[in-house]
């Protein structure tokens, strides 16, 4: 059953441009291993040293588009990338290529993961070395690393939820968010920002979190199951891509119509849902950009442009927009489009 919501808009809420002081926003879902390579014309730094970039979800558009953004300033720079990646998110399968990748010893690594705590002791012995960790979209609870470069998670969520309470005039009834694990410290963040938005600006109740990591078949059961138990469901929020297409295809099934849906991220896929009135908005982060700053300060250190102890702030936030119905198709949302086609970027 479609879910026609022709007559909903949300205003768009677009973020600042990307400052170390700018209050700005992460994420996504899958299933095997990536590898691939990148080098410029001079095939290495001055150093003679290689970068190794290593995600989960290397299949998908939005590290797709993180990966074009570490090419372009790995060959800007000079340096060699060999990228690796595993399609799922789980911490077992990602510290597998983590483990190999630091068996080759790379001048620099370049490292997301969605656990901020399992992989402090692994790398330990390569930052206590003086070896250079950059970390885009991601940060370790130990804080050993040299620089995070992700969108404000907190922040963006925070009012997102807002602004949906304004043009939905959602005051009473219930709230539903679906998320990852609580050891996903950026997405405890989102889940965060919003409840704390709902509950400082309406009457709405906040419903238990539902924990389905990026599993669209668990987002599906829980909404559906919320659906049923709550005729006064008003509001879901869904964190990540897959928890997002659960929640759609739930709601969908459901005859949810007046459920007003706010996910996070912009695959292609939920774009075109978002179009289809499956979702009410979406929160596009800069996934391009993430490479890109995060191999550039790679770069200006393998290459002796900057030392590592001159590097100030520890965390810098990309741009991030809310994209609409309304707003989609103009140029500027463009750019928070998720694309892995290098050539597109």
């Amino acid at each position: 059953m479609s879910r026609a919501r022709s007559r909903r808009r949300l205003a768009a809420i677009a973020s600042c441009t990307a400052l170390t002081t700018a209050v700005l926003l992460s994420g996504c879902s899958s299933s095997g291993t990536a590898d691939s390579s990148s080098s410029s014309s001079s095939a290495s730094s001055s150093r003679g040293s290689f970068v190794s970039m290593v995600t989960p979800e290397s299949t998908g558009e939005y590290y797709g588009a993180m990966y074009c953004g570490a090419k372009a300033a790995a060959a800007k720079a000079g340096i060699k990338l060999k990228i690796q990646g595993t399609p799922e998110t789980t911490v077992d399968a990602e510290m597998q290529v983590v483990q190999s990748v630091l068996a080759t010893n790379p001048g620099g690594l370049l490292l997301t993961v969605w656990d901020n705590e399992a992989f402090n002791q692994t790398l330990a012995s390569y930052t206590d070395a003086g070896k250079p960790l950059i970390m885009p979209d991601s940060f370790l609870s130990n804080d050993k690393f040299l620089q995070s470069v992700r969108t404000d998670s907190y922040q963006s969520s925070y009012d997102a939820a807002v602004q949906a309470l304004k043009d939905f005039h959602i005051d009473s009834g219930k709230v539903l968010i679906v998320t990852d694990s609580p050891g996903n410290a950026l997405q405890s963040d989102r889940a965060k920002g919003f409840k704390d938005a709902v509950e400082k600006n309406s009457h709405l109740k906040v419903l238990k979190y539902q924990y389905v990591g990026g599993d669209a078949a668990k987002a599906a059961q829980a909404v559906t199951a919320a659906t049923s138990a709550n005729s006064d469901l008003k509001l879901v929020f869904s964190t990540n891509i897959g928890a997002g297409t659960g929640v759609a295809g739930g709601l969908t099934s459901a005859g949810a119509q007046d459920v007003v849906h706010v996910g996070y991220d912009t695959s292609k896929a939920q774009v075109e849902a978002l179009r289809s009135g499956a979702y009410d908005a979406l929160i596009g982060q800069s996934p391009y950009q993430m490479g890109y700053q995060s191999m550039e300060l790679m770069g200006q250190i393998l290459n002796g442009e900057k030392k590592a102890d001159s590097v100030g702030e520890k965390t810098v936030h990309t741009p991030w927009k809310l994209i609409t119905a309304d707003n989609v198709k103009d140029a500027d949302s463009a750019k928070f489009l998720y694309n892995a086609d290098c050539s597109a970027n």
